[in-house]
């Protein structure tokens, strides 16, 4: 499986674009970014289905805001961030990489920015924050969601600890752990989306909003 990943990531590369020079910075720094085939799936989504209006939940750095961005030069996207160090460093990449025109970052908590959206409505829902907290982003923001609408939700098997929970020591993880678990279940019953789960890189949840 290794190989097999190597070999298609290599493949890749061929199509990389200039931001994908910011994968390094994130792996030196411990910077939480979107998997690089997990990446290639959802921009794949974004190519069949076409979304015009992009709502991200969690910048970080703004890689991923910007590889969507760079899909199309009609998509707008608005990513919600509350660390201050990533916002500096988001908004200075925006710059750098000329996407001040196409994204629009909210400086805040997510939990706590619903008003400062509530009257947009977007294509895809793109959750890759605080993963204890999908289920509430998904209940807050998914109104917004236009019918037939995307929610992918990245690191939802998050280090395997999903699947074998039992070797998981540290009681913090733990609990985390539980409430991804709690959060795939609640998914996969939500009879107002249809969802399916992706065995890539960490773990990727993709919704559809029903008619």
């Amino acid at each position: 499986m290794e190989k097999n990943q190597a070999y298609l990531l290599n493949l890749l590369d061929y199509n990389s674009t200039n931001i994908e020079e910011l994968r390094a910075y994130a792996e030196e720094n411990d910077v939480p970014i979107v998997d690089r085939m997990t990446l290639e799936m959802i921009k794949q989504i974004i190519r069949i289905h076409k979304p015009t209006k992009i709502l991200e939940i969690g910048t970080a750095i703004g890689y991923s805001s910007m590889q969507f961005a760079a899909i199309n030069p009609q998509i707008q996207v608005t990513t919600i961030e509350r660390n201050e160090q990533m916002q500096a460093q988001a908004s200075s990449n925006f710059e750098r990489y000329n996407f001040q025109q196409q994204i629009h970052m909210i400086q805040g908590d997510a939990l706590e920015q619903f008003d400062t959206v509530k009257n947009q409505t977007f294509d895809m829902i793109f959750i890759d924050a605080a993963k204890a907290q999908s289920k509430k982003f998904f209940e807050l923001y998914t109104p917004l969601l236009k019918q037939n609408g995307v929610v992918i939700t990245d690191n939802i098997l998050y280090h395997d600890f999903v699947a074998d929970i039992d070797v998981v020591r540290n009681r913090n993880i733990k609990q985390m752990v539980k409430k991804i678990q709690k959060y795939n279940e609640w998914l996969i019953q939500n009879d107002s989306f249809t969802t399916n789960f992706l065995n890539i890189d960490d773990g990727l949840a993709i919704s559809i909003k029903g008619e």
